[in-house]
């Protein structure tokens, strides 16, 4: 009877520890061993804008989210009402290394998500995805654009664009439409900009756009080289010059996204250091966080700071946070056991301070490896994903050189002579 108690017990201890409710790992008695599934947490980041469908009072925004069986990370488009609540997922994407993945979602059209997305060379690729079908599609090729901006009300979008070549100009352009923005096509260009990159471009009011241009300064000593940014804003028209208009104003940092606020003919604006708002010459600061995306909407406005969105009157008052936090509970994880999460029937290996619980096969070499030693018998095995012999050997234990040759050793490393 003793013996039931205790285990009773136990089972219950283990249960208590494992259902501990939370919404980040490091709430987790059994961290780093453990971790919280269910909660924000599995999707600590935001970034890349924000965009809202006007016709249903929608908020999209992207996210990396955490893949709960193998840590790894995907993409998740999500979607929230513009009066918060709890997110539901549009799509996902593995986040691969290298060009594809998303940048910058930064508008909704008539029932279609427009995203740019990165290139290996300068500029971003600009897609879609139709939201009642769920097709994705590319609507343009080519490197150069960036900073796109659709102006519904007059089927036009304007763009920062990269001219290559000789001189590689920056230009602000207006294309009709949005299909024909391939890299073979130059639309209509209002402004050259030079060497400088341009960035966001805005629709103002009447015939105006404003539009952004970044410069930098670097100094340096003996240690450390340091880059300060300067974004300078201008106010053009939809019909372009010859020549650059006068600049309205310049910030320090560099700023990420901005919208106008046409009834108050107010520019806010976000950086790394905040959200501001210019009227004339003044300059207020609603909010001191950084700030990646910004959209004027319904006397609001709607922020991504990159680990939510967030909205707040035209003031800077009543600022509300729109993505509801979940609970999510503590779990082990994947293939740790036991009341600790420690217990790992294979080999625990390390990656930026998470452990991971490697199956072994029956000679104990794990399945994956991220360093020669977890291969054991180093230095006759190396890792290259998996546990390899060094080339030229052989045998159970890569200890063998193929066709009987003899082995000699230089700086420590042996070879097949």
């Amino acid at each position: 009877m003793k013996l039931l108690i205790s285990l009773f017990i136990l089972a219950l201890t283990i249960f208590c520890v494992h259902a501990q409710s939370c919404t980040m790992d490091y709430q987790c008695k059994t961290a780093p061993y453990g971790q919280c599934t269910g909660s924000l947490d599995d999707c600590p980041t935001t970034f890349g804008g924000v965009a809202i469908d006007e016709d249903n009072n929608l908020i999209y925004y992207a996210a990396r989210c955490r893949n709960i069986s193998d840590d790894t990370f995907n993409v998740v488009v999500k979607k929230i009402g513009t009066n918060g609540g709890v997110p539901t997922t549009v799509f996902s994407e593995f986040l691969a290394p290298g060009p594809g993945n998303i940048d910058k979602i930064f508008t909704v059209v008539n029932g279609v998500l427009y995203i740019d997305r990165a290139q290996r060379q300068p500029g971003s690729l600009l897609s879609s995805y139709n939201i009642q079908s769920s097709q994705k599609s590319s609507v343009s090729v080519g490197p150069g654009f960036f900073q796109r901006q659709l102006d519904v009300t007059n089927g036009a979008s304007y763009t920062c664009q990269l001219e290559f070549g000789i001189n590689n100009n920056y230009s602000i352009v207006r294309f009709s439409g949005i299909v024909g923005q391939t890299a073979s096509s130059t639309g209509n260009k209002l402004y050259t900009i030079g060497s400088s990159q341009c960035g966001p471009v805005r629709r103002g009011t009447g015939s105006d756009i404003i539009f952004t241009v970044y410069s930098y300064t670097t100094a340096s000593n003996a240690q450390t080289t340091s880059v300060t940014y300067t974004t300078t804003f201008y106010k053009g028209t939809v019909t372009g010059s010859a020549t650059l208009p006068s600049p309205l104003f310049s910030v320090n940092g560099q700023v990420d996204d901005f919208d106008v606020d046409k009834s108050g003919n107010a520019i806010i604006y976000g950086t790394h250091d905040g959200l501001f708002k210019r009227v004339g010459a003044s300059t207020t600061t609603l909010s001191n966080e950084p700030v990646t995306g910004v959209y004027i909407y319904n006397q609001k406005i709607f922020y991504n700071n990159g680990m939510t969105i967030r909205s707040t009157t035209l003031k800077g008052e009543s600022t509300q946070n729109l993505i509801q936090q979940t609970t999510g509970q503590c779990t082990c994880r994947p293939n740790f056991s036991g009341s600790n999460c420690q217990t790992c029937k294979g080999q625990i290996q390390w990656n930026n301070g998470i452990p991971s619980c490697v199956p072994v096969n029956s000679a104990g070499v794990p399945e994956t490896c991220l360093a020669d030693y977890q291969c054991g018998n180093v230095p006759y095995t190396v890792c290259a994903g998996t546990c390899q012999c060094r080339t030229n050997f052989t045998g159970a234990h890569c200890t063998e050189c193929d066709g009987g040759r003899s082995i000699s050793f230089v700086d420590g490393l042996p070879y097949c002579r």
